[in-house]
């Protein structure tokens, strides 16, 4: 009579036997894929973590040192870059959680030392949470802040807005309205953190963030692999073709200075996915939680896209499912994480090289095959919706990401748009054509997505724009953009030709008498060029005799082209090879002028 009793518990076991089988398989098999990618795009390591309800699983593989031959471990420690804003934005979630500040907070009062230029200061202040989202309209970096051996690891926070401040800091767009991703942004809420709890932004992430949620070896504090902050547990970084990479302090240090473990994320993670609960109690609010991955009020929001950036995360569309994620990088490492909160899963990575060449979109394929999540395809577009024909043209990015390349943006960073009745196409310089399908309502679905990825909307009465949530580009009529396009081509092309000319002339008898100062202004382009091939990557942002040099020489280039032009026209009656000489003068500083005129020119860097 005790018979049926014991088989149920015998099949029960072997049910769990069987599932623990079929896990530890699919553990193999995902394991296998990751070594296979990570051979292939001739990556050093990789840590992740993956978090399926309850349980999470971290693995590892790869190497940490390549030249110590030391394996990546499962607790590496890893820099992760910007992924440490989403781990910042829950410090600042906090302070609003317990009444500190609020969304809605105006950020001027707390950044007394800093200067902002808001246009629109009047009417739409800059708040609290147009800097987690990034629409704070408000620039992405600046050369001398990214790329100097400058900062140190104790540096206070606005000393990267020390110079020019009323540039630096000038809102390019209507505060709320548009997303356009900012490092600036997220140290400016380090400054917030540092003023409302009076201590370092590091020491209150660290002792009330990281160590509540028992995230005991992580830390905003500055780490390396050697030096005084030497941590023997921090694996190295490297860049292609494995040059090592140290880590280094940065100006904008809490926009992605984070170190922390595949462990210590699935607690993030976790934390995440319990709604801001922690033993039970909420540690930010419910209300700040669901607005973590949603656009709050821009023009693309309120346009119908769904797609955007919200308090911490960007929701994502990739390989059939929607998650909300965020990108990281930093020098030596790229990071990765991506919740699904909906599916109670999701998965983080790090990877201790800087590849600008990899393919890591296969990991993100990988992770999201392991956990099964589910996908909700659009229905397929209706034959009788035909889209606006007026979408059709060319597109500039409106902001670009960073203003000192704007004209380069402008020259290469346009997209053109073409469209039949139910598709459009959208061409660019930068990546393979993107076909979209128009499913109503000014909204298009990217092939390959689950949702609409693109909206197409008016703004002041008849300006265009389209925006994927993430980027935000407005039609330009052709002719907006077709004298820079002649500009450059004719500028280069003048430029080729007079050099190649200077050469011949170069070999020639009497070269000194024949040669031009225009053509002796370009050879002396080699010096800068020699010092910077001679330094770090690092120092491409600082002030020093290689950027010294490129300043002096290209600011009289213009003058050394002037003065050519004036006495090639005099050789010019002469001879008519002499002729094509003062053509070619003319073309190339006609270009000049006009980088001039965008105030690109002279070569400034550092500024």
């Amino acid at each position: 009579m005790h018979i049926k009793p014991l088989l149920h518990t015998a099949m029960l076991c072997l049910a769990i036997l069987i599932m623990n089988i079929v896990h530890a398989t699919e553990i193999e098999q995902l394991e296998k894929h990751i070594e296979r990618v990570l051979s292939e795009e001739q990556l050093a390591g990789i840590t992740w973590s993956v978090i399926d309800g309850n349980q999470s699983y971290v693995g590892s593989t790869g190497q940490a040192n390549i030249a110590k031959q030391l394996p990546m471990k499962n607790a590496q420690k890893m820099h992760v870059g910007s992924v440490s804003k989403t781990v910042l934005a829950m410090g600042v979630l906090r302070l609003i959680s317990t009444g500190a500040i609020t969304l809605e907070s105006e950020v001027t009062p707390y950044l007394s030392k800093l200067q902002l230029n808001n246009p629109w200061s009047a009417n739409t202040p800059i708040r609290v949470k147009h800097l987690l989202e990034h629409t704070a309209g408000l620039d992405n970096i600046k050369m001398r802040q990214f790329l100097s051996t400058t900062p140190t690891p104790d540096m206070p926070l606005e000393a990267a807005f020390s110079k020019n401040q009323h540039n630096l800091l000038t809102i390019r767009t209507q505060p709320g309205t548009q997303y356009s991703y900012s490092n600036m942004g997220y140290a400016l809420l380090a400054m917030i953190i540092e003023d409302v709890t009076q201590q370092r932004y590091e020491a209150y992430l660290d002792n009330n963030v990281l160590h509540t949620l028992n995230m005991h070896d992580s830390t905003f504090e500055f780490l390396s692999q050697n030096g005084p902050n030497k941590d023997p547990l921090l694996a190295m970084g490297y860049h292609e073709n494995a040059v090592m990479q140290t880590s280094v302090p940065m100006y904008l240090r809490a926009a992605g200075q984070f170190t922390t473990t595949a462990p210590d994320m699935a607690k993030f993670m976790a934390f995440i996915l319990s709604n801001g609960q922690h033993k039970g109690e909420a540690f930010i609010q419910a209300d700040l939680m669901a607005l973590l991955a949603i656009a709050d009020n821009t023009d693309a929001k309120k346009a119908g896209l769904p797609m955007g950036h919200g308090l911490a995360f960007a929701t994502r569309d990739r390989h059939d499912a929607v998650g909300m994620c965020h990108p990281g990088g930093t020098f030596g490492f790229k990071a990765y994480i991506c919740l699904y909160p909906n599916e109670q899963k999701g998965f983080f990575y790090s990877i201790n090289t800087d590849s600008e060449t990899a393919n890591t979109e296969q990991f993100n394929a990988l992770f999201i095959q392991y956990l099964t999540l589910k996908s909700a395809k659009l229905p397929e577009p209706k034959p009788e919706l035909q889209h606006n024909s007026d979408v059709d043209g060319f597109y500039i990015l409106a902001p670009n990401n960073m203003a000192e390349f704007a004209f380069i943006d402008k020259l290469f960073n346009f997209i053109s748009v073409t469209a039949s009745e139910q598709h459009m196409v959208i061409n660019s310089l930068q990546s393979s054509p993107i076909r979209l399908s128009y499913i109503g309502n000014n909204l298009y679905q990217q092939a390959g997505r689950t949702q609409a990825s693109h909206v197409v909307y008016t703004k002041n009465g008849d300006e265009l724009f389209m925006s994927n949530g993430l980027k935000t580009f407005k039609k330009v009529p052709v002719t907006t953009l077709l004298p820079y396009w002649l500009s450059m081509i004719i500028g280069i092309f003048g430029l080729l030709l007079f050099i190649i000319i200077g050469c011949v002339k170069l070999f020639m008898s009497h070269a000194l008498k024949r040669t031009n100062l225009a053509f002796i202004n370009v050879l002396l382009f080699s010096i800068p060029v020699y010092f910077y091939l001679n330094q770090s990557f690092l120092e491409f942002g600082v002030l020093n005799i290689a950027s010294m040099s490129l300043i002096v020489v290209s600011t009289i280039l213009p003058i050394t082209l002037g003065y050519s032009m004036f006495d090639q026209f005099v050789k010019a009656q002469q001879n008519r090879w002499e002729s094509v000489e003062f053509i070619a003068i003319i073309c190339a500083f006609q270009f000049c002028l006009l980088v001039i005129w965008w105030e690109q020119y002279p070569l400034i860097f550092w500024r």
